[in-house]
This record gives C-alpha cells, structure tokens and sequence, in this order.
C-alpha cells in the first residue's frame, strides 16, 4: 500500500493473485503471471505486427492492476498528481501510442515496482528516474571496487 494509487482492496487482490513472491524470480515472470506481457503473432515466416497483451494470466489481478494504473495517473483535487513519476511517463507514452497501450505500459511498470517492493520487503519511495539511475550507478561502483 506504499505505492500510491493502491488502495486497501487492490493491495489484498494483488497479494492474493500473486500468493508468494518466492515462486517469481524475474519479475518479467510476474508481468507474464498477470498477462500484461505481449502475445506472439507469427508462423513460419509471417511476423505479425499489431501485437496485443498476452491475457493468459489472472484476470482479477489485471483488473485491480487496471484500477491502480487508472489511478496511479490521476490528478488530485489540488492539481497535484497520485504518483507524477507514472503520469510523466504515461504522458510520454501517449505520445507515439493510443491511451490504453500507454495504460498498460503504466500497468507493467506498476508490476516491476511491485516485484521490488515484495522482494525487498521495503516500503515504495518515489524517485526521479534520472535520480535512481545516478544512485544505481553510484552503487554499482561501490560494489565493483
């Protein structure tokens, strides 16, 4: 519940569907689980090109990711945004892409923050991408040396 735009019921629906994080080790698993990842379209030499979401996961999951990616990018009465790091790269997004492909990037993006806050068992903190690379980087030296 430390991620903004997931609610009381999202957070126990999302738990729920995922049972233990124990079972995922990537999270490109945990987007496949939930069916957000793209459907292959090809045979033999055709390789199709309009490429829709997977939808083989759970459904309940991908609805309340659905409802927490809606209101991960809305705007509060005050103007100020849920969570500005998803609405800036929505916003992004919409850019080259229709409204529901941005949505569902939001709503896989929303999955790698969840595999991470699950893994770490730590609360979610909101970064500037370009701060969390800096600090990725920093703690990468720190490692190598």
């Amino acid at each position: 519940m430390s991620i903004p735009g997931i609610g009381y019921n999202t957070a126990i629906t999302i738990l729920a569907e995922i049972g233990g994080i124990d079972k995922f080790v990537t999270p490109k698993q945990l987007v496949a689980f939930f069916g957000v990842d793209p459907a292959v379209n090809e045979s033999g030499n055709f390789k199709g090109d309009k490429v829709k979401i997977s939808k083989r996961g759970t459904r309940f999951g991908r609805r309340a990711l659905y409802a927490a990616a809606l209101a991960s990018i809305r705007m509060k009465r005050n103007g100020e945004a849920t969570n500005h790091v998803l609405l800036k790269y929505y916003k992004e997004n919409l850019k080259g892409k229709k409204a529901k492909v941005a949505l569902v990037a939001v709503m896989h993006k929303l999955i790698k923050y969840l595999f991470a806050v699950l893994r770490n068992q730590e609360e979610y903190q909101v970064r500037d991408p370009k701060l969390h690379q800096k600090m990725f980087l920093e703690n990468k030296t720190i490692i190598a040396a």
